[in-house]
């Protein structure tokens, strides 16, 4: 019996130092996976993370950079409407890029018919407020984007009256 005591302490300290090996061997593997961001789905936030900080930062560059404006021709129109009123009206466009501006050129004839189905398309009643106006706005920044056939976070950011004559 005495020879036994010494056996179960030397597999008792072989078990825990084998318990231990494994315990450090598997907190060294977690560590690395962690640290090298490589742990499949950990992989897949980190990857989703950047791109929204990369997207973050595109717009902070894009708001931070000169806006680039776009003059438009002389729009002049006849109103829907018995009184034979005329609309005569000068646009600038904000584009996203300076890209943007030979895609505007190159669209420019849909474009220009566009803008005028959709002008001659009003009553002066609705362009005399300034509701009518933004409303006017509005429309003209879509039509615009759909003809050019880009959305808006690429396309037209807005439009500007240069002069709005009701006549």
């Amino acid at each position: 019996m005495a020879e036994e005591k010494p056996k179960s302490k030397k597999m008792l300290i072989i078990i825990v130092a084998v318990v231990l090996v494994l315990l450090l061997v598997v907190g060294g593997v977690v560590a690395a996976l962690m640290l090298s961001g490589s742990s499949g789905h950990g992989d897949q936030e980190a990857g989703q993370e950047e791109v929204v900080k990369k997207k973050d930062k595109k717009k902070k560059k894009d708001k931070e950079a000169a806006p680039v404006f776009e003059k438009l021709e002389v729009f002049t129109v006849n109103l829907v409407g018995d009184s034979n009123e005329m609309l005569q009206t000068e646009l600038n466009v904000e584009l996203h890029d300076e890209h943007m501006k030979e895609t505007l050129k190159s669209y420019m004839p849909k474009i220009r018919n566009n803008v005028i189905l959709l002008l001659s398309s009003k009553k002066a009643d609705e362009l005399k407020t300034p509701q009518g106006k933004q409303k006017l706005i509005d429309e003209l920044k879509k039509t615009i984007n759909e003809a050019m056939g880009v959305d808006e976070e690429e396309g037209v950011q807005g439009v500007t009256l240069s002069s709005f004559i009701l006549q």
